[in-house]
C-alpha cells in the first residue's frame, strides 16, 4: 500500500478521532514544506501522535509502507476509537480485522474489536486421555485402563455492555469400549451480567467454592457475586450428590480474603437437601502462600455435620503452571490428602480408584507442559488407601493431551 493511500485513511482516522479543534502546529518534518498538498492532513496526524516519522526530522512520504507500519497507524487510532463517529468506527473496525496478525504481533490485543465485529465467540478444546487403575481392595488385585476421547465446543455471545451469554457442548467416548460408552451434554448454559453492585450467574456454570476440594464440578442455579478484598458468592441451586436419580438441593455461600499480596484465605459453607432426605452440613476452609512467583503453599481443612466420616485435610505444594498461549511453560505439583467419604461432594479428586463409599488417604504428584502454543500435556499419579478400610488400595495414573482452538 502507497504511504499516500494510508495517510489519507489515518487522516481520516485523526480528523474524527483526535477532533478539528487543534493548535496550528509549526512544520514537523522538513520534508513535508507548508505548500506541499499533504501539509494539513500529516501535521494533524503527528499532533494527534498517529504518525512520528523518522529520527532525522523526515517523513518519507514517497515511500511504500510495510503492513506493520499501517497496523502501527491503526493501533493509535484504535487507542482513541472512542472518539470516532460511527462510520470511522466502522472502517477502524474493519481495517484491525484485516491486520489482526501484525496487531498482535505489535502487542496490541483486539478483543474489544472482536466484540464489536461480531458478538459471538466460538471457541473448542479436544482431549485425549489414557488412565490406568491398580487395585488392591481387600486383597482382591484387579486393573482398570481407559482411552477416552472428548471434545468441547464453547460458544460465548456479548448480548450488551452488562449482559453475555456461555454456552459449552461437551461429547465424551472411550474408545476402548463398545459403540454405546459415550456421553453427550450440554453441561454450560448460562448468562453472565450485572444487577447494581452485583455480579450475577444464572444457569448450568461450573462452580468451585474455596478451594474445590469438596466440589469442583457443574450446578444449576443462580449466584450473586460482590466485594474485592472480600470477596463473597451466594448461590443457591441443585447438584447431582447422591447416586439417586435427580439432583439434590444445594446452597453455598463462598468467602475469599486477601490479606496480602502473598496470603490469601478461603472458605465455603454447604447445605445439601438429598433426594433421599438427607440434610448434610460441609465446611471448607483454608489458606494459601504464594512465597514467589513461582513456588504457592496451600492448605484446606473440611468438617461435615454426619455422624461419622466426617473430617477432611488436604495440601499442595505447586511450583509455576503452564500456560497455553506460551509454548515451554509448565507446572509440577506435589499434593496429600486424607479425604474421609463425608467430606467430598463431587470434585476432580474423585479418581474413583477406591468404592465411593470409602475416601481416600494418599499422595498425588503431577506436571504439566505446553508442547506448541494451545497444546497441553498433563501427567499425574495418585497412590492411595481407604480410609476406613486401610487394606483397600489403588494406583492410579492419567496421561492427556488438550488442543485449544
Amino acid at each position: 500500500m502507497k504511504r499516500q493511500t494510508a495517510m489519507a485513511l489515518a487522516a481520516v482516522f485523526a480528523m474524527s478521532v483526535a477532533g478539528t479543534a487543534l493548535a496550528a502546529p509549526a512544520n514537523p518534518f522538513v520534508d513535508v514544506p507548508a505548500k506541499h498538498w499533504s501539509y494539513d492532513a500529516v501535521t494533524k496526524l503527528a499532533q494527534a501522535g498517529v504518525v512520528s516519522g523518522y529520527g532525522d526530522g523526515t517523513y518519507k512520504g514517497d515511500r511504500t509502507m510495510t503492513r506493520y507500519e499501517m497496523a502501527t497507524i491503526i493501533a493509535k487510532a484504535m487507542a482513541n476509537s472512542e472518539k470516532a463517529d460511527a462510520e470511522t468506527q466502522k472502517t477502524i473496525d474493519a481495517l484491525a480485522a484485516e491486520y489482526g496478525a501484525e496487531l498482535n504481533n505489535l502487542g496490541v490485543r483486539v478483543d474489544n474489536l472482536e466484540k464489536k465485529v461480531g458478538n459471538v465467540k466460538f471457541s473448542g478444546e479436544i482431549r485425549a486421555r489414557y488412565e490406568h487403575a491398580e487395585l488392591k481392595n481387600s486383597g482382591v488385585k484387579g486393573s482398570n485402563m481407559g482411552q477416552t476421547m472428548r471434545a468441547r465446543l464453547n460458544v460465548n455471545a456479548q448480548i450488551n455492555e452488562d449482559w453475555a451469554f456461555t454456552g459449552r457442548f461437551s461429547g465424551e467416548e472411550d474408545v476402548r469400549a463398545s459403540g454405546t460408552d459415550s456421553d453427550a451434554e450440554m453441561d454450560h448454559l448460562y448468562l453472565t451480567g450485572k444487577a447494581g453492585v452485583f455480579d450475577v450467574t444464572a444457569g448450568r456454570f461450573d462452580a468451585v467454592p474455596a478451594y474445590g476440594i469438596a466440589l469442583d464440578d457443574y450446578v444449576e442455579g443462580a449466584m450473586v457475586s460482590f466485594g474485592n478484598k472480600l470477596r463473597v458468592d451466594l448461590f443457591a441451586g441443585n447438584q447431582e450428590y447422591t447416586s439417586d436419580p435427580g439432583q439434590d438441593d444445594l446452597y453455598i455461600a463462598n468467602l475469599g480474603y486477601a490479606f496480602s499480596d502473598k496470603l490469601n484465605a478461603k472458605g465455603a459453607y454447604f447445605h445439601i437437601d438429598s433426594q433421599d432426605g438427607e440434610k448434610v452440613k460441609l465446611y471448607e476452609v483454608g489458606l494459601d502462600y504464594q512465597f514467589n512467583p513461582n513456588v504457592n503453599l496451600s492448605g484446606v481443612y473440611l468438617k461435615s455435620d454426619t455422624d461419622e466420616h466426617d473430617k477432611g485435610f488436604f495440601t499442595q505444594l505447586s511450583y509455576k503452571g503452564s500456560d497455553v498461549e506460551h509454548a515451554g511453560s509448565f507446572g509440577v505439583w506435589a499434593n496429600y490428602r486424607d479425604l474421609e467419604k463425608n467430606t467430598v461432594l463431587s470434585s476432580t479428586l474423585d479418581t474413583g480408584i477406591l468404592d465411593d463409599d470409602e475416601g481416600g488417604k494418599g499422595y498425588e504428584i503431577g506436571f504439566d507442559y505446553v508442547l506448541k502454543k494451545n497444546i497441553l500435556w498433563t501427567t499425574s499419579y495418585t497412590d492411595l488407601e481407604g480410609t476406613i478400610n486401610k487394606k483397600d488400595k489403588g494406583e492410579f495414573f492419567r496421561s492427556e493431551i488438550e488442543f485449544f482452538f
